[in-house]
């Protein structure tokens, strides 16, 4: 909570994004664990079986390949792209199969690491190829070591065992890496989307709420002198959207909050009504929207609404809502419109997209012909579209 917290407030991504977690040490650990373990096994019988020089010489062939193979099992355990490592390969490859007469057969097992390298590093098919290749190639190496069929068979299983035991062991540390980062991601993209959640709800309840207080107390001004009534009227008006606006926000700041249609048309009308304008209304029942319709048009209507107290000089702004089709069409028209305003590139509309692209809804704004502006909401109607009737948590569009 506190790293979701931390990027709430703006800081960097959440910390265990960038720090490999527990699980991804341990596999990473039990790979390089694995590999010095198996290095042991020959190189305790190289110095037990062989004589001082023969030994020393092996040993310093144990000592490339275990570097040479850690440097691969590292690279494998990053989880870095696969390329062409041929050098480093070739040089794996003579050391696994040159010191051979001097080891005897502590040395069998030692080309299996080279094995499980060709997977680590090449990409399929060749790190397949040079895997079954280096299994092969043991039979004749083994042959020429024992005398019993079942020793050579054992010997071939042991190399292709091990090296895909060592091979699974850096692909499993592969996969809790990815699976590490993809939480990551998951959890930062979590928080993107709450980001811009609260960044929309915020704007659509201060938008509409501050047009709607400024308009009522310039009205109040106007009427103090004049109609002290009227006035006293007004003020209390803006107390109580105050009052409406504060619970909004807070509702906005837990997450819950939920919006009426209905309710939003009454408002709408009434603020359009205070400000002067000719408001006129054409809806249909709004009691059969279900929730999934009703919620992207109601935030659709108060979007328009604040566009109309905001930016323009409208006398009048008609208001319908009624269905089209296998649509619901919500347009809402109005006079008086601003130079400035001709385009719909504002952070409200674009905010109401996302909602809308939610529900497969579309919104269409502009200055028409005749010089009023149009607002026009379409979204599927219940039963005849696809109205999602949920949306998941982590893409909330309020």
């Amino acid at each position: 909570m506190a790293d979701f917290d931390d990027v709430l407030r703006g800081d960097e991504a959440p910390r265990s994004a960038a720090t490999p977690d527990m699980a991804v040490r341990t596999a990473r650990w039990a790979g390089l664990l694995l590999t010095g373990a198996y290095f042991s096994i020959p190189a305790i019988r190289v110095v037990t079986t062989q004589n001082p020089i023969s030994a020393i010489l092996a040993l310093v062939a144990l000592v490339g390949l275990v570097v040479l193979q850690l440097r691969h099992t590292w690279h494998g355990l990053r989880a870095l792209p696969r390329m062409s490592w041929s050098t480093t390969l070739f040089w794996q490859a003579l050391l696994s199969y040159l010191p051979a007469p001097l080891a005897g057969d502590a040395w069998l097992g030692v080309p299996s690491f080279l094995a499980a390298s060709a997977l680590i590093l090449l990409k399929p098919p060749r790190g397949y190829i040079v895997y079954v290749t280096v299994v092969l190639v043991e039979a004749p190496y083994a042959i020429l070591t024992y005398d019993n069929l079942d020793d050579v068979g054992y010997a071939c299983l042991n190399t292709a065992v091990t090296g895909l035991v060592v091979y699974g062991f850096v692909r499993m540390a592969t996969l809790v890496y990815e699976v590490h980062r993809l939480r990551a991601s998951l959890a930062q993209r979590a928080v993107e989307t709450e980001r811009l959640r609260f960044a929309r709800d915020l704007h659509d309840v201060l938008g509409h709420l501050l047009s709607a207080i400024t308009l009522k107390g310039e009205l109040a001004g106007v009427m103090v002198r004049v109609r002290p009534e009227d006035a006293e009227r007004e003020l209390t008006e803006i107390v109580t959207l105050a009052r409406s606006g504060h619970k909004e926000i807070r509702d906005v700041v837990s997450g819950y909050r939920s919006v009426s249609l209905h309710g939003e048309l009454a408002g709408v009308t009434a603020v359009l009504s205070a400000a002067g304008m000719e408001c006129t209304v054409d809806t249909m029942a709004l009691e059969s929207l279900p929730a999934e319709a009703s919620v992207p048009l109601a935030y659709a209507l108060r979007e328009g609404a604040t566009n109309v107290l905001r930016h323009s000089t409208a006398t009048w702004c008609r208001i319908t809502l009624l269905p089209d089709g296998n649509e619901i069409c919500l347009r809402v028209v109005n006079d008086g419109v601003l130079p400035a305003d001709g385009d719909d590139s504002g952070s409200g509309l674009r905010g109401l997209r996302e909602r809308l692209a939610a529900t497969l809804g579309r919104l269409t704004a502009g200055v028409r012909s005749d010089g009023a502006y149009e607002l026009m909401v379409h979204i599927p109607r219940p039963g005849r579209g696809n109205v999602p009737s949920a949306i998941p948590a982590l893409v909330e569009t309020g």
